[in-house]
């Protein structure tokens, strides 16, 4: 499978990942809309929560604050747009400059957005995805943070795979940008090459350990969240 194939079917896996992922949130904007058709059908409020829903009732029934809501944030849907607006611009941004450099054959792209940041895109879909996730009128709900940390868990691991693949071409002058640029959030060192190797270079166990990291920070997000103030609505 040659370069263009492989980056080709990782982003498919990652969106797929990603609407799978964020279909709760999708459920949550829409709910107020079709709330009489969710009654009238069990079944398609299930289909719609699937995600949460058999830890929140049927697995761990005391995890109910997975379908509750961040108690003093119904407010944040008023900037949801902004954040929303914000992230598309990064993504499209970040994307306008790859498409031109593919279209003038100029190799690796190092300007622009990718001076501050190696994964603009990846940052500009974080950013808008979370605009998204604060259009609900109820405000925050924990459940949608949760669907949110997949989803920027699911970028984080096409970044690295993309990274190996940029290595692999691009041999030292890749090493040499990762060392001078941070991998996602701007305006922060680089801390490639900075700090002990503790992953393995690549392969399945470099996954496997980037998979440990996501499911330390799903527990420590979890201690978090049961201490905040939260309601339910139902």
């Amino acid at each position: 499978m040659d370069l263009k194939s492989l980056f080709k079917w990782r982003w498919i896996v990652a969106v797929a990942s990603s609407i799978a992922a964020y279909l709760p949130i999708v459920a949550g904007i829409i709910e107020p809309m079709i709330w009489p058709l969710l009654i009238a059908s069990p079944l398609l409020y299930h289909l719609l929560y699937w995600w949460w829903e058999p830890i929140a009732q049927y697995l761990f029934p005391q995890w109910w604050f997975i379908t509750s809501y961040i108690s003093g944030t119904r407010l944040v849907n008023q900037l949801a747009p902004i954040v929303i607006g914000v992230g598309a611009t990064i993504l499209l941004v970040g994307l306008a400059q790859i498409v031109r450099a593919k279209a003038r054959k100029t190799g690796l792209v190092t300007t622009g957005l990718y001076r501050y940041t190696r994964h603009p895109q990846h940052l500009g879909i974080a950013i808008m995805s979370f605009g998204f996730l604060m259009l609900n009128r109820l405000g925050i709900r924990v459940g949608d943070l949760y669907a949110w940390t997949l989803v920027v868990f699911v970028y984080v691991l096409l970044a690295d795979s993309e990274e190996a693949v940029l290595e692999r071409e691009f041999g030292e002058s890749y090493l040499s940008y990762k060392r001078k640029v941070p991998y996602m959030l701007p305006f922060l060192p680089s801390i490639y090459g900075r700090v002990l190797k503790l992953l393995p270079n690549y392969g399945w166990k470099r996954k496997l350990a980037l998979i440990g990291i996501y499911i330390l920070v799903l527990a420590v997000t979890t201690l978090i969240l049961t201490l905040v103030p939260t309601f339910h609505t139902r």
